[in-house]
């Protein structure tokens, strides 16, 4: 392995596991396009039930009045549908908790190399190449996401940098290694 250019200890806790989950959910590129698949998903299930229950009652004015909460419906889903994910990611995060199954290690080491990056836990050692990022997301200036796949990503929250300066130095490195740096 070449010199270390970084190396953080980093702490984790629930709320940042939440934070990143709602963050892939709703902000995302990945949890964009997948909310566009459910929004539109449930529009065309929405249309086909309106467009049966209308055919099926011969268009009558009673059948266009019947629709109506078929529509309310239709617009709350649209409406609460990103609220309703968090919702249920807050108890799916809840569940993995009580059963010991969290999906981070609240405490590693992280060492950055110029060919690969290295994650310590109390459990195991994982090393990634740069190539093996897909792409940066750094979130409201408070934390970094390295997404290594669409699900997966490694947290690096400010807390973890010493100085402003050392977060804007591993920025810039960072756009050496992967060309696909979102800011949110």
């Amino acid at each position: 392995m070449s010199n270390m250019k970084f190396q953080f200890n980093i702490k984790v806790n629930d709320q940042d596991y939440l934070d990143y989950n709602i963050f892939w959910s709703s902000r995302s590129h990945y949890g964009k396009k997948q909310m566009m698949i459910f929004r539109i998903f449930f529009v065309v299930l929405f249309a086909v039930s309106i467009a049966v229950s209308l055919s099926s009652d011969g268009f009558s004015k009673e059948s266009f009045l019947g629709v109506i909460p078929s529509l309310l419906v239709l617009i709350l889903v649209q409406v609460f549908l990103t609220r309703f994910f968090s919702w249920m990611l807050k108890g799916h995060i809840k569940s993995l908790k009580k059963s010991g199954k969290m999906g981070y290690s609240p405490e590693s080491v992280m060492e950055f190399y110029e060919d690969s990056f290295v994650e310590t836990t109390p459990e195991n050692k994982t090393e990634q190449k740069y190539s093996a990022v897909e792409r940066i997301s750094v979130v409201d200036n408070k934390i970094i996401y390295i997404h290594v796949n669409n699900i997966m990503a490694y947290i690096l929250p400010l807390s973890c940098f010493e100085t402003k300066e050392q977060y804007e130095s591993f920025l810039d490195f960072m756009k050496t290694k992967c060309a696909n740096i979102d800011v949110y």
